[in-house]
């Protein structure tokens, strides 16, 4: 991770680099396959959904507790998923998952999930948008917006849980950012899963 001083000239366009500092090198993500991978795969998830020219310290912060968690060692899922939810709220596009996103009631416990709508929605309703997906999801989503990463790891989901989780957050992003977003590390991904 570097800390990058940029500096821009009047009636220029581009930015120049007046200072870089190292502030930590991750030897033990660059020598830990899967931790590289996950990291990998979250930073171009960063690049596919953050946007502006802004410096954000939350942002930054936040990729420094997911980097900082990865090179703890594993599990990296919930960390992972937890870190994409999380970087979704700090971009302006967060998933609604206590409230119905057609008529703002509570959702008493429906799994029924819109992305167009931005949400949940209740049993009520649910229409042919709606897809139903694990509750699992829900409550793992709740769970990771209130706590931090560090606590985040410990979550359970059952297999494959987090690769829907993974999928239905890149549903979202997709309709709420109006761009299609190609994951070339999960494919990287995948492939080191399978070889186990």
């Amino acid at each position: 991770m570097v800390d990058l001083s940029l500096s821009r000239r009047e009636g220029r366009e581009l930015d120049t680099a007046t200072e870089a500092t190292v502030i930590n090198h991750y030897d033990s993500i660059r020598s830990d396959p899967d931790a590289f991978v996950h990291s990998c795969l979250f930073i171009e998830w960063l690049l596919h959904s953050i946007t502006g020219s802004e410096p954000s310290h939350p942002m930054f912060h936040l990729i420094r507790e997911v980097l900082d968690n990865f090179a703890a060692g594993a599990p990296f899922w919930p960390v992972l998923c937890s870190g994409i939810e999380k970087s979704l709220r700090l971009s302006g596009f967060a998933m609604e998952i206590d409230r119905c996103t057609r008529c703002g009631g509570d959702p008493r416990g429906s799994s029924l999930w819109d992305a167009s709508s931005g949400g949940i929605v209740c049993e009520n309703c649910g229409s042919g948008n709606s897809e139903r997906i694990p509750p699992g999801l829900i409550a793992f989503l709740r769970k990771s917006r209130s706590g931090r990463l560090d606590e985040v790891r410990n979550l359970k989901l059952w297999r494959g849980g987090y690769r829907q989780c993974l999928d239905l957050m890149r549903r979202f992003a997709e309709v709420h950012m109006e761009t299609r977003i190609k994951l070339k590390s999960l494919s990287v991904l995948e492939a080191l899963e399978n070889d186990r």
